[in-house]
């Protein structure tokens, strides 16, 4: 450790253990050895940059690689390059930024992508020396600098050469396999693929690296094109974004996918690559989008894989969603069909977006569907088809949907997610005469017998009571659509709570103490109702029958049969009850 003494007190200076800061690179700040090759690419673009800015006009800016397959590589930029008091700053002090790169207030521009310092310190994840030859445009004396892991480093003047830097890497053991063309390549693609710099292997025409310059001037055709090239897969439509933090596109999948996919993205800062995650900058309900964007403005981390949480970020985010929500409103004045083929494939992303967002909530309600008694209908049906009513269950659904449908009534499933939010919010944005049926509303969709009626019944409901009461249910006659349905099971919400509590403590559980001592305060009360169809042939025949433990037994399957129709648990008791009325009703029949 070095030691200096001031006069206003003791001050100590530290050095920088680089083997350890090297374990700190490759185990913990950085996930692979591949990002080198980026810090490289980030460092060419900047000093590129830094010569368009001293030399205004000058646009022939490049950098090539050479490479002697796996050994050596030589990346080298046409960009301002460094002086002899340049290098002792950038290069020998970790994380320093040139002076003259710094703005009035000390921050570094947003045209420049990162540092010298620790980044350039990630070469040496790959090779055990580091040599760079560089020679200031604005002319000077060239220089070559050489480093080494232990943190010492060699300069000495070389003759003047091309003007910008090289730098020379040697592939230490295990690294060799980054020494290749094709491993060059994808990583070129993948980290500096929106650079505005050509990147190029020498000796070749072609960059590595070509993107859209102006994505909201291309056709949707040649975006698809792009996206199909990218992400190796065609797209169903494709959204362009141009906002001020902003800019690229977001295709949309041609299939439905888990909400829990957040990768697959190429998420840019400053068009080098900073993340495929996009759970960071894009809202929840982007699952079903790839998307491939340029930010500016915003912070990276210090491994520069994701951002900063700060109230840019969070701007970027609503500027994403209002770009989005944007598309879609002209999508749906404009050509509607490929909207409705859009929500089609994705409606479970699209409703999940609805149920919070207003904005897209008028937008899509028109086209999401929803299952009804009368079939699948879509927002604009239910608006058009005036009252209904809406069950959260979709067994019961299917029980009641033939009565609703026998009567003309509608009836709307919301048993499934984001289904009764949404009827919920339409009623209420559009002033509809939709309700929820409650258990304790039956007498909305059930007819009442005429007094001769009841009189000719009330046999049959005394001994639907007297069969029923273990079951804690009452009998009840009414009249009801379709006429094939012969009977109906309903009960309330508190009744339904202490059924599925009953049907759990028949259950071989470890709960099964607990609950038996909540049941134990519920009391003896009437669970559910039994309603009988007077307009079912069945129940017609059974209030003039005259053998009683025939009828009884028809009584107890017409029990069990509501319950599986209405999707009710079946407790032990009951699954005997069944067993015993079939038994009953074959011995009946063989006598």
């Amino acid at each position: 450790m070095n030691e200096e003494k001031h006069t206003a007190g003791e001050s100590f200076r530290f050095q920088v253990n680089l083997g350890g800061m090297l374990d700190i690179l490759s185990n913990h700040l950085y996930k692979s050895p591949d990002v080198f090759l980026r810090e490289l690419l980030q460092n060419g673009a900047d000093a590129i940059t830094l010569r368009q800015k001293r030399q205004p006009g000058w646009t022939g800016g490049r950098i090539t690689v050479s490479l002697e397959p796996g050994k050596r590589m030589v990346f080298r930029d046409n960009g301002a390059g460094l002086d002899r008091e340049e290098i002792h700053r950038f290069l020998a002090v970790i994380g320093q930024s040139s002076k003259t790169l710094l703005e009035a207030d000390g921050t570094m521009p947003e045209d420049y992508i990162g540092r010298f310092g620790i980044g350039l310190l990630s070469c040496f994840m790959v090779s055990d020396s580091i040599v760079i030859e560089t020679q200031p445009a604005a002319g000077g004396q060239a220089h070559v600098w050489t480093g080494y892991p232990d943190g010492t480093y060699t300069l000495e003047p070389v003759e003047v050469g091309l003007a910008g830097t090289a730098v020379t890497l040697t592939a230490k053991k295990g690294a060799e396999g980054y020494f290749y063309r094709k491993a060059v390549e994808r990583l070129v693609r993948y980290y500096g693929l929106a650079l505005p710099v050509p990147v190029r292997l020498a000796g070749e025409e072609e960059p590595m690296n070509r993107v859209p310059g102006d994505f909201s001037s291309l056709s949707r055709g040649r975006l698809l094109d792009f996206g199909s090239r990218l992400f190796d897969e065609e797209f169903l439509d494709v959204i362009p974004i141009s906002t001020p933090h902003l800019s690229g596109a977001a295709f949309v999948l041609p299939y439905r996918t888990d909400p829990s996919a957040k990768g697959g993205h190429r998420i840019y800062l400053k068009q080098m690559l900073l993340t495929e995650q996009g759970d960071t900058l894009m809202p929840p309900w982007a699952f079903f989008l790839r998307c491939f964007l340029n930010t500016r403005g915003l912070r990276p981390t210090a491994s520069r894989e994701d951002f900063y949480e700060d109230a840019a970020l969070d701007t970027a985010r609503e500027e994403f969603a209002g770009a989005v929500r944007d598309y879609l409103e002209r999508l749906s004045q404009e050509e509607p069909e490929r909207l409705r083929q859009l929500v089609e494939v994705h409606s479970q992303a699209i409703k999940s977006m609805a149920v919070w967002d207003d904005g897209l909530f008028r937008l899509f309600i028109d086209y999401l569907t929803f299952e009804t008694s009368e079939g699948s209908l879509t927002g604009r049906g239910l608006k058009r088809a005036g009252a209904g009513t809406w069950v959260g269950s979709v067994p019961r659904f299917q029980q009641l949907k033939p009565v609703f449908l026998a009567q003309g009534r509608l009836l709307v499933c919301t048993g499934y997610v984001y289904d009764e939010e949404l009827v919920t919010k339409m009623a209420r944005y559009f002033s509809l005469p939709f309700s929820p049926l409650g258990e304790d509303e039956m007498d909305l969709v059930l007819e009442d017998p005429s007094l001769e009626e009841k009189q000719k019944a009330f046999d049959l409901l005394r001994m639907a009571d007297r069969v029923l009461a273990p079951m804690d249910c009452q009998g009840e006659a009414r009249r009801f659509l379709p006429s094939d349905l012969p009977a109906l099971y309903t009960l309330n919400e508190n009744s339904r709570f202490l059924r599925q509590m009953e049907a759990a403590q028949g259950m071989d559980s470890f709960f099964s103490d607990a609950l038996s001592s909540m049941l134990s305060g519920s009391g003896a009360q009437v669970l559910g109702t039994l309603y009988l169809n007077l307009n079912n042939r069945l129940v017609r025949e059974l209030m003039t029958a005259g053998d009683r433990e025939r009828v009884e037994s028809a009584i107890e399957l017409l029990y069990v049969q509501a319950l599986l129709a209405g999707g009710h648990p079946l407790r032990g008791g009951e699954l005997r009850l069944m067993n015993q009325a079939i038994m009953a009703l074959v011995a009946g029949g063989e006598s």
